[in-house]
């Protein structure tokens, strides 16, 4: 990591201090990748293997299409101390890091959930 990208990346989104606060020169780069499953792409892939019989036969034959559409990724920088004495999920660990960086809205394909409601249908 050169000093410029490293500079940009220097707080820890946890605790707000500069990585080396702790004294200690290591710190944590963490990617969260949140993925939705494409109900149609699997759906059809299913239908194929009941078609001919064998899933694997169908999965060489199938177009191979994407099963799973990324809805969002980040990444985020956490200081020594809280990556060794936190305890947090993935789904908070984005949730504290979103902050920094928008969710684009998933593609076609990708099923809402019944009860989500959207930012923009309220």
């Amino acid at each position: 990591m050169k000093e410029a990208e490293l500079r940009e990346v220097c707080k820890c989104i946890l605790c707000g201090n500069k990585i080396m606060h702790d004294g200690l020169p290591l710190f944590w780069r963490v990617r969260v990748e949140r993925y939705g499953l494409k109900a149609d792409a699997i759906g059809r892939q299913q239908g194929l293997s009941v078609l001919i019989g064998h899933a694997q036969l169908a999965q060489v034959m199938g177009p191979d299409e994407d099963m799973a559409e990324k809805f969002f990724s980040i990444e985020v920088t956490i200081c020594e101390t809280c990556g060794s004495e936190r305890s947090l999920s993935a789904a908070a660990l984005a949730e504290v890091g979103d902050t920094e960086a928008p969710k684009p809205k998933p593609k076609s394909g990708v099923q809402k959930l019944p009860g989500v409601i959207e930012e923009d249908e309220e």
